[in-house]
Order: structure tokens, then sequence, then C-alpha cells
């Protein structure tokens, strides 16, 4: 245990250490749900929106950012945050190849290969409530090994508060961990050992249980309709990206700088599929199979469920973990030092970097006044950062220190703590008017999007000018203020003469409505 502790606080410090540099951490998601606690705080301020609650999967973060938010501040709360869920994955994953492999051995190697998945692409993504989630289901995964070897009433009682957390955290990762287990039942050699250890390991799950049926009845009872907008999402990849994905969403960092964690990859790989017939607890060569043949056929995007199939890689690549040898040559365990190195100053490097990005977009924060009803479009949601969108949700942090307006918000569900109180019109639903601006930089671009879906366009300019004039007939009364991210001169030649620019540095621009002449 103490060296398993040893090896969690080496890795906790390669992947923590650059939350120091910046007040709020780089991540892509993190804004937007900065600005959901600031409408939370100030109901009062935000009546289009009500609050649905904090008893709920994928709601641990904003739970935390609330009340510990009112202790210390909402961006000292979200590093905390961040630190936790690196502190949880940097402890489970060498205590995870311990448990079930039994070996001290094996758990060293991993170690060797493990550091890319502790500030992983889905904390990169600002994805926080999933990442603490797997940690917590891969805890659950050790508690039912445990019990099915020694039961006590003590297991018991960590095997229901561990799922419980998995649930608040998120119920997909407890969906996982009940997958495993039911083919741990199905698979075991005969009909009174199967009944031996359902009798043992699922009544301390049965409440959770009933939690997660509530949860996946909420999801998916939620179709397209007036709270989406009518936008009915889904989307397939194909084999080539499924490939890809398998690290770049969860072992690459933002940009080039963390590529090292490729080597850990290929290794990994490598070694699962020279070990593919080890057996594991609970991670059996079936389980793999299941698990791989969900991410390839389950959608990439379902019922405006976003980054679905990907869910699954993390537990793709704690099944390939267990499966490392007992030693490596000296000379890969070089190799592997070095990625780790390199990665670790990497993504300091990036977070900085990223920093810079996030200052010249908040730069006109002193521009617009308290309790704006502000418009962000953002026409590029990326600069520096290759693997995130870290620019999308940047407009949440004008909420925070402006309690400006929040019409970016993710609010089109029951399952999120915050949500439309009546259906916006369907221009103004986040869901459409987050994807508005990118789509309509020029009018090649537009009309390049619309003719991948099979719509040709005759006269493409006066269609683009037509649809920018409808947009600003409906937006001028509603928003007194636009914020502007890396606008064509095109589009800012068309933004309507009851604006008057009030501030403009790099690829900021902010407009402010002038008053109407008596």
């Amino acid at each position: 245990m103490q060296l398993s502790l040893a090896i969690s606080v080496v890795l906790f410090a390669l992947a923590a250490w650059p939350l120091a540099l910046t007040r709020v951490p780089p991540l892509q998601d993190l804004p937007n749900h900065l600005a959901a606690i600031t409408v939370i705080t100030h109901p009062d301020r935000y009546p289009s929106f009500v609050f649905n609650g904090f008893f709920k999967t994928n709601t641990a973060l904003f739970a935390w950012l609330y009340f510990v938010g009112k202790a210390v501040g909402a961006a000292a709360a979200a590093r905390l945050f961040v630190l936790l869920v690196l502190a949880a994955n940097a402890v489970v994953f060498p205590l995870l190849v311990l448990q079930l492999t039994k070996s001290r051995a094996r758990m060293v190697v991993a170690s060797l290969l493990v550091w890319p998945m502790i500030h992983n692409w889905f904390v990169s993504m600002g994805m926080l409530d999933f990442a603490l989630g797997v940690p917590l289901a891969l805890t659950m995964v050790m508690l039912l090994e445990q019990r099915s070897r020694a039961p006590s009433w003590r297991n018991a009682a960590l095997l229901f508060v561990a799922s419980a957390a998995t649930w608040y955290a998120h119920v997909f990762a407890v969906l996982v961990v009940f997958l495993l287990l039911s083919l741990h039942l199905v698979t075991r050699a005969s009909w009174k050992e199967r009944t031996k250890q359902a009798k043992l390991l699922v009544p301390p799950l049965l409440p959770v249980a009933v939690l997660v049926l509530w949860s996946v009845r909420v999801q998916l009872g939620e179709g397209a309709g007036p709270m989406t907008g009518h936008v009915n999402l889904s989307k397939l990849l194909p084999a080539w990206e499924l490939v890809y994905n398998l690290w770049a969403e969860w072992m690459w960092g933002f940009t080039k700088l963390s590529i090292s964690s490729f080597v850990p990859t290929i290794v990994i790989a490598i070694f699962c599929i020279r070990n593919r017939h080890d057996e594991v607890p609970f991670f059996s060569r079936l389980a793999f199979g299941l698990l791989l043949a969900l991410f390839c056929f389950t959608p990439y995007i379902a019922t405006n469920w976003f980054h679905v199939c990907s869910r699954f890689i993390p537990f793709l690549w704690a099944a390939a973990i267990l499966r490392v040898p007992p030693r490596l040559p000296a000379r890969l365990v070089s190799l592997l030092v070095l990625s780790a190195a390199l990665y670790s100053v990497g993504m300091g490097v990036d977070y900085v970097r990223l920093d810079r990005d996030r200052e010249k977009f908040m730069a006109g924060v002193q521009a617009v006044p308290e309790g704006a009803t502000l418009l962000p479009l953002i026409f590029r949601r990326q600069l520096t950062s290759e693997n995130t969108r870290s620019l999308l949700h940047e407009w949440g942090l004008y909420v925070m220190e402006k309690q400006t307006s929040a019409p970016l918000l993710f609010a089109h569900s029951s399952a999120f703590p915050v949500m439309y109180r009546e259906p916006p019109t369907p221009r103004f639903n986040h869901l459409i008017l987050e994807s508005f601006a990118p789509s309509m930089r020029t009018p090649d671009w537009m009309c390049s999007s619309l003719l991948a879906g099979g719509v040709f366009v005759d006269d493409c300019d006066g269609e683009w000018r037509r649809r920018w004039e409808e947009f600003w007939h409906e937006a001028v009364p509603l928003y007194d203020h636009v914020l502007f991210w890396d606008a064509t001169p095109e589009v800012r030649a068309l933004v309507p003469a009851a604006y008057r620019v009030t501030f403009q540095q790099d690829r900021l621009v902010i407009y402010e409505r002038a008053p109407k002449l008596p």
C-alpha cells in the first residue's frame, strides 16, 4: 500500500502542477458550468431559467461549485474539483492493477504507462463529472472483486457508498460497471456459483439501480422538441476515426506538446494484444470484446448527448492496462520516463498558452456593464488547442464576472441542474445558436455547409445576407451588447446601425446597442 501511495503521489504531481499556472483551468466546458452556477446563485437575474435541483446524476461538479464556491469562490472551487479528479485517478489506477492482478511488479510497470490517464481528455474537455465517475466506477469494480472473494458488512457498505457516488458523478459509469457485473455473473462455472455471487454482489447495488433506471428514463424520454429547438442529433463515426479516438479522446492533451502520450498508447496496445488470453476479474476477454463492440457501434452523438461511444474508452484502457507484463526492458523504461516528463512539461506550457488565449477573449470584460444582455457569437472556437475547442464556452466567464445573460448555457434538458423555464425561439436555443456563427462566417462557408447537406443555393451571397438580416431582426431587441470573436470583415459589415463598437482588440469586438434618440 505504501508503494501504491508513493506511485500515486508522483502521478498526481505530474498531472496537477499546471493548475498552479492559471486562475481558471483552461478546460473546454468548465466556463459553461461556472455560468450555470452564476444562474443558480442569482435566480432573480435569470428568470428565463429554472433550477432543477442537485439530486440528479451528472451533478457532482455543480453541487461542489455551489457549496464550496460559497466559501472560496467559484474559480477556486473549480480548481479544487479538478485537483480532486486528478487525485482520484492517480490513486485508483495503480490500486486497480494491484488488486486485480495481485502483482506489485505489474503495478509498477503500469505506473510507467498510465500517466496520460490522470489528466485525460475528459478532464481537458471539462467533462469533469464523467472524469470523476471513471475512477469511482473502477473503485466499484475493486470492491466487487473484494466482496466476491471475502464478503463482509464493511465491503457491502463501501460498495453501496461507491455506487451512489458514481451515480451522482455520472450514470454512464455505473451502467458500465453493471455490464461488467452481469458478465461476471453469467460466466460463472455453475448455477450454484452464479446464485452465490449474485446474492453477494447484487443487493448492495439495488438502491442505486433504481436511481440508474430513473436517470436513464429521463435521458431517453427527452427527444427532439421545443426545448431542443427541434434538434435531434445523431452521429456514427467511421472506423478510422474510432481508432484515432482511442488515443485522442483519452490519452492526448491539448496540443502536439503532449503528443508523447502516443508512446504508452502503443506500448499498452501491444501488451494487450500479446496477453489477450489473460483472464482478469471483471475485465475478462469477453468483457473487453463487448466493451469494444459497444464502442464501435454506439453513436458518437445520440439524443443530444455528446461523445457517447467515447465514454467506453476509459474502461477499454483499464482492461488493457491490467494485461501489462511484470517487467519492461531498461531502454523502454527510459523512453517512458522521458515521455512522461515531456508530457507533463508540455501540459504546463499549454496551460499558459491557453490562458493567454483566454486573456485575449476576456480583454473586453470592462466594456460590458453589470447585468448586460450579452450575445456571444464565437466564429472560431480554438486558437492554440488542437484537441479541444478551448474558446467555445469562454463567454461563461463574462457571466461569472458581470452576471450577463447566458444564451449559450446548457439548458435544454431536465437532466441539467439549470433548464429553460419556457423554450426559447429555435434561433436562440443554445443547440442552434452555438453553431450559427461558425457556419455563417462567409457566404462560401455557409453554402458549402448547405451543399454538404444536399441543399443547393443559386444566389449564395444573397441567401447569406438574407439569413443574417433575419437573425439581426430578432437579435437587436433582445441583446444590448454583442460579443464577436474572430468575425470576418463581411460579417462585421452587416452589423445593424443600432450597434456601435465600444471595444476592439485583436480578434475581439464588443458592440453596444445605442440608446434610441428622442
